[in-house]
């Protein structure tokens, strides 16, 4: 890869925006750390939303731009991997179906704005809140196997070209993660299987730090090129 192709803002994108997303992912109410409650339990995570309703819309608007961020940095990987080679065309698929599900991400989040404003103590109203909050479900679970198919075509694509090393095994490892979370997703919303939902959430943990080691060596490439 070129050391010039990727702009520091890019690097820096590909560090902060899957942090930031990480970060207020886990205090949304009723996900992971604030109220939690099993995904299928549409009454309870709506009345976490609406308990928590600063948490809920803090975390509505700064995962969206946490995930707007990270597809800025990815583009920038997309742009700097050109040719026609296999590598190439993994790239930039990979690219397209992380865009297509980070904005299906972005819309659940959006729809959460709408529930945390729910009037929990009226039953008619939690009532009518319910389907939009299971339409928000359905959009999720696309979502999630669309970005770890990405993701994993991605690490794969990237993974092709690199000596052995360091990166060339990191891109590897998130190869098999990403088909884990694929699988784990499949899994655990057909049957559904809570525990199989925890454990494709696990994977954004592994995810979060590949995008902080890309960034950071982007970031030290770019410097080496300019000092050039």
């Amino acid at each position: 890869m070129k050391a010039d192709s990727i702009h520091r803002l890019e690097a820096w994108a590909l560090i902060v925006g899957p942090v930031m997303a990480l970060v207020f992912f886990l205090i949304e109410p009723g996900a992971i750390l604030i109220d939690p409650v099993d995904s299928t339990d549409s009454a309870g995570k709506i009345t976490a939303l609406a308990s928590n309703p600063l948490l809920a819309h803090l975390s509505g608007l700064f995962v969206p731009l946490g995930l707007i961020l990270l597809l800025y940095g990815m583009a920038g990987i997309n742009r700097a991997v050109t040719g026609t080679d296999n590598a190439s065309a993994g790239t930039r698929f990979g690219l397209l179906s992380a865009t297509m599900g980070g904005f299906g991400w972005i819309l659940v989040n959006g729809l959460d704005h709408l529930l945390a404003e729910t009037r929990v103590s009226s039953a008619e109203a939690l009532e009518a809140a319910i389907p939009l909050y299971q339409t928000g479900q359905g959009i999720t679970l696309i979502s999630g196997m669309v970005i770890s198919l990405g993701l994993l075509v991605l690490s794969l694509s990237l993974a092709a070209p690199e000596p052995r090393g360091f990166h060339r095994t990191a891109a590897l490892v998130i190869v098999v993660v990403s088909a884990i979370s694929l699988a784990a997703l499949i899994i655990g919303h057909s049957a559904p299987s809570e525990t199989m939902v925890t454990v494709g959430r696990a994977c954004y943990f592994p995810w979060v730090i590949w995008f902080i080691i890309l960034g950071s060596r982007y970031l030290k490439e770019e410097r080496v090129a300019t000092d050039a």
